[in-house]
């Protein structure tokens, strides 16, 4: 009787230890729902879910090992996010100024039946518009940071050092040549819709915003990391990014920001994106550390 006591004593006092994680996870689920002005704490919600089982694909070394290369590599989107949309700026800027692209495609694209998206806004309702304006002015870093985050938590800096290749690393220098050579602007701007992110863009503006549609780089980012995060062993992480990476890509319809054929080519880019991702990180393990894995025993 005492042995099961004691025993029981035990577990009961375990359990907090053990489901720690959990609890904090919880603690802030609750304080997000209950805080005023929600929509600004849907993203630190995304994050608490989609860690809650992050235990399932932890590496099994220290935390001292890990951070040599996980610090790094967990700065690294930081400061890319600090710099690149001045940079990209700079970039639309400088198409605008020259005479480079070789194909205007919006007659084309306009006249393909369906290509408008038109089947994606068959339901309208101002909670949709809503929800589809947040995922999508989010659709272009989330995707990303979330699951470099939770792979940090996970001690896997392979998984860090892939997800960030296949975004915004490689698939900047894919898409580039596209965007100089093919012009195509937003569907909204084309058909004479009002624009279904509310903007209030100027003309000016709109000149600037409305351009670089084909490849849809919101598409390609998301199925790139939807893609990706099916390689996790976590369950619920895998089905919430697969919600959240799909409404990235119906937004981009239902807003009349890009055409069918804009989100065809960006699902492709992103499965060129992820195998380029793969070779490399194949090619560093074998070149580096044959016998071991180069991220992890370091």
């Amino acid at each position: 009787m005492i042995s099961s006591m004691y025993f029981k004593a035990i577990g009961y006092i375990d359990w907090p230890k053990r489901y720690s994680f959990q609890l904090c996870i919880i603690a802030i689920i609750v304080s997000l729902i209950v805080a005023p002005d929600r929509s600004t704490h849907y993203s630190y919600f995304l994050l608490a879910v989609t860690c809650w089982g992050v235990q399932y694909d932890r590496v099994p070394i220290s935390w001292r090992r890990f951070l040599r290369l996980g610090i790094p590599l967990g700065i690294f989107p930081i400061v890319m996010w600090q710099y690149f949309p001045p940079l990209w700026n700079e970039v639309v800027y400088w198409q605008l100024g020259t005479s480079a692209h070789l194909f205007e495609l919006d007659a084309l694209f306009k006249s393909i039946p369906g290509n408008d998206g038109w089947l994606f806004r068959v339901i309208q309702t101002p909670w949709l518009s809503s929800y589809f304006r947040w995922i999508y002015a989010n659709g272009f870093t989330l995707p990303v940071l979330i699951p470099i985050f939770r792979s940090f938590l996970a001690k896997d800096s392979l998984k860090m050092l892939h997800y960030s290749l296949s975004a915004h690393v490689l698939q900047f220098v894919l898409i580039f040549p596209f965007y100089l050579t093919i012009h195509v602007k937003e569907v909204w701007y084309v058909l004479g819709h009002p624009d279904g992110m509310s903007r209030n863009l100027s003309a000016a503006d709109a000149t600037v915003v409305v351009v670089n549609c084909f490849p849809s780089m919101h598409t390609s980012i998301a199925f790139a990391m939807l893609l990706l995060a099916w390689r996790e062993k976590d369950q619920l992480f895998r089905w919430v990014w697969t919600l959240f990476c799909l409404s990235i890509i119906y937004s981009t319809l239902y807003l009349e920001i890009h055409w069918v054929t804009d989100v065809i080519a960006g699902m492709c880019l992103a499965l060129a994106a992820v195998k380029i991702g793969d070779w490399l990180i194949e090619n560093l393990k074998k070149r580096f550390f044959y016998k071991s894995d180069p991220l992890q025993d370091c």
